[in-house]
């Protein structure tokens, strides 16, 4: 059941974020469709940042989040 209200929440706020940042990703500027959109945590939760804190999040495209991720996994070597 933990996980069900998990997983409501964060497409509720997934919803939220992509609605607040107009379908664009906030590194490359370009506007996509949500289907090609993730939601991306500014602090990784690994690192102290809160999963739900709406401003801790922003929309990416799939190629921008692919080179954030890579980064913040470099990060933590």
């Amino acid at each position: 059941m933990q996980e069900f209200n998990r997983e409501h929440t964060w497409e509720f706020v997934r919803k939220d974020v992509l609605k607040r940042d107009k379908y664009r990703c906030s590194i490359c500027n370009q506007r996509f469709r949500k289907t090609q959109l993730d939601v991306d945590h500014i602090v990784p939760i690994n690192m102290g940042g809160k999963p739900f804190e709406k401003n801790n999040l922003r929309t990416l495209c799939k190629e921008c989040h692919k080179k954030k991720t890579k980064l913040d996994r470099w990060a933590l070597k």
